[in-house]
């Protein structure tokens, strides 16, 4: 008999606990799980030689830990276009160099995500890591040379998001890629938009 009362209470016990669960699910905003996106944008080069921008964009992927009810914590890894620039000044010497002296810029990345979600629907973010630069371009110097690198640099950003639903999601970001190496400098500014599906 005790162990049929026993039986009861624990069984009443955990079915009231359900609507308990259920309502701090309600309330949690912060996603978990994989994650793949992609963003589309303008890059931008003011520095040196080049004073322009261009299309830029890429691709990304990764796995979001819930570190709170609204924030979580994201490692990820990607790969950015950050376009081909033009010489800033008249193109006479354009044609001493190889692409015309134009510059290109794309490379890996790795970092990590913070994601802090306002609400259900609207989310803040903040992102950094390592960018491994692969670029060509004219170096800073009075008479320019042109030289490709590889190098290891970093890239910072910033975003605000919306939700359309559990798996999709829309961003506007503003990224700061660091795309130096070998006398060249391409340090780029991306204004671009993202879309992002989780699994």
């Amino acid at each position: 008999m005790k162990k049929t009362l026993f039986a009861i209470a624990f069984a009443t016990a955990g079915l009231l606990a359900i609507p308990a669960a259920f309502a701090q699910d309600a309330g949690r905003t912060a996603q978990q799980g994989w994650y793949v996106g992609a963003n589309a944008g303008y890059g931008e080069v003011s520095k040196g030689p080049y004073d322009d921008g261009d299309f830029a964009g890429g691709i990304k992927g990764g796995y979001r830990f819930a570190i709170n009810p609204e924030t979580s914590l994201a490692a990820e890894v990607g790969y950015q276009y950050l376009g081909r620039v033009d010489m800033s000044h008249a193109n006479a010497f354009a044609g001493l160099y190889p692409s015309n002296g134009k510059s290109k810029l794309q490379g890996a990345t790795a970092g990590l995500s913070l994601r802090y979600n306002f609400s259900q629907s609207w989310y803040g973010e903040l992102r950094g890591g390592a960018f491994f630069a692969k670029g060509q371009g004219l170096t800073d110097e009075a008479t320019p040379s042109f030289r490709r690198f590889n190098s290891t640099n970093y890239y910072a950003g910033a975003g605000v998001g919306y939700n359309i639903n559990q798996q999709w999601s829309l961003g506007l970001n503003y990224d700061r890629y660091q795309g130096s190496g070998n006398g060249v400098h391409l340090d780029t500014n991306s204004y671009n938009v993202s879309a992002e599906y989780r699994f």
